[in-house]
């Protein structure tokens, strides 16, 4: 079992700030550390204590249920023994880092004695053989000492993550920073258009303001979908000012859509009935303001409006409702991105293009996203264009329905095998 090791204590000649159990965002920085390393594959996580003093009680970090699912925590007072070539994941309690850093050393690792994200500046977090993790540990408690062991070690280096960030507190304001940088590296490189550009703006001072609450993921989420539905109702009610004051409302909601993922990272609040509530909210949401839209357009006289938004719906409904079997049955997820090949997964809408016709393919499925999408729709209300949103929206339900059932076609053997 892969071993997780967080120096605490005293590091680089003096105290490691911030203390275990101070609070960063909502979570206690030990318990931050140690989930970091359990979703890595730390199974068994030493808090490895170096102090004349005696260490704190982690006890309630130990059996916090967002760890105790993954893995066990112990304090020691020197590095553990056992086969040197286990693979050992070493975090600094002094640091704070971006949530992807510890599957990226580990994944560079390679033949090299050590593994760390590329850069001088970020030195918090090492994948070592067990032989050169207690080198390593030795040496953290000395000023300097890390620094100099690794320049005499053949260190691999792994790309810094999109939004990635090492960061050191030495006091309340420099926390303060650091965490401002934690809540920022939120951010996934799968974002939408409109996620980068507007909406991130907006969700994560909200999710920063929420940290501390006892306001859950799933709270946000509801949130959402009533907004939604009141925008959709709103809509529904006719008129060019329920149109865009119903869009508003729609987008809204869209925008707090994504707090709650951000808590979930940043609170380490993860369920698969969160991932399903997310999905399906989504698609409610769909449902319900291209409902209100056809209905307000035929309130208006627009006699061809309900039935394209019916052909619309029921072939979103039968991509949607296909996904959703592949989900449960086959990629066992609650998050439709689990699809790999439906242009939606994370990998793809992750990939950073080089030439136009890759940039192109890149930003195209992006431009289909939600965030997007609700953003255009709201333009289109403002300048009292509903047939619009209920045109494009049928066209690209039917275009995804197609293109959908195509690719099903094409991956059907991996999809059964």
């Amino acid at each position: 079992m892969r071993e997780g090791w967080i120096l605490a204590g005293i590091l680089d000649g003096g105290a490691a700030y911030p203390r275990l159990v101070e609070d960063v965002c909502g979570v206690p920085h030990g318990l931050r550390l140690a989930c970091e390393l359990a979703h890595a594959g730390a199974g068994r996580i030493f808090v490895v204590w170096n102090s004349d003093g005696p260490p704190p009680d982690l006890s309630s970090i130990a059996n916090d249920p967002r760890l105790a699912r993954m893995a066990t925590l112990e304090v020691v007072s020197s590095p553990p023994r056992g086969d040197d070539t286990d693979e050992i994941l070493i975090a600094r309690a002094d640091r704070m880092f971006h949530r992807d850093m510890p599957k990226l050393v580990l994944a560079a690792r390679g033949e090299a004695n050590v593994a760390k994200i590329r850069g001088d500046e970020h030195d918090a977090v090492f994948a070592a053989d067990r032989v050169t993790a207690h080198r390593l540990a030795e040496d953290a408690f000395e000023a300097g000492g890390l620094a100099r062991a690794l320049a005499t070690l053949r260190v691999a280096e792994a790309d810094v993550p999109y939004a990635g960030f090492t960061a050191r507190a030495s006091g309340p304001r420099s926390l303060r920073r650091a965490e401002r940088q934690l809540v920022w590296s939120l951010r996934k490189a799968a974002d939408g258009i409109a996620a980068k550009a507007l909406n991130r703006h907006l969700s994560l001072p909200l999710s920063w303001a929420l940290a501390r609450t006892k306001v859950h993921p799933n709270h946000v989420t509801l949130t959402a979908l009533v907004l939604a539905l009141a925008g959709a109702a709103t809509i529904a009610s006719g008129g060019y000012l329920a149109g865009v004051v119903g869009m508003l409302l729609v987008n809204l909601g869209s925008i707090i859509d994504g707090v709650d993922g951000e808590l979930a990272r940043l609170r380490f609040q993860f369920s698969r009935l969160g991932q399903w509530l997310d999905t399906t909210v989504d698609d409610v949401a769909n449902v319900a303001y291209i409902s209100g839209v056809a209905v307000n357009l035929t309130l208006a006289g627009v006699d061809w409006a309900m039935p394209v938004g019916v052909v619309a719906l029921g072939a979103f409904l039968v991509t949607q409702g296909t996904q959703y079997l592949l989900i449960t049955f086959v990629y066992k997820s609650g998050d439709l991105a689990a699809i790999p090949w439906a242009f939606q997964s994370a990998d793809f809408l992750s990939q950073r293009p080089k030439g136009f016709l890759a940039w192109v393919k890149a930003t195209v499925p992006k431009m289909l996203k939600r965030d997007f999408v609700v953003c255009l729709f709201v333009c289109f209300a403002l300048i009292g264009r509903l047939d619009l949103i209920l045109l494009v929206f049928a066209g690209g339900a039917l275009s995804f329905f197609v293109v959908f059932f195509f690719q099903f076609a094409r991956n059907r053997r991996s999809i059964t095998s």
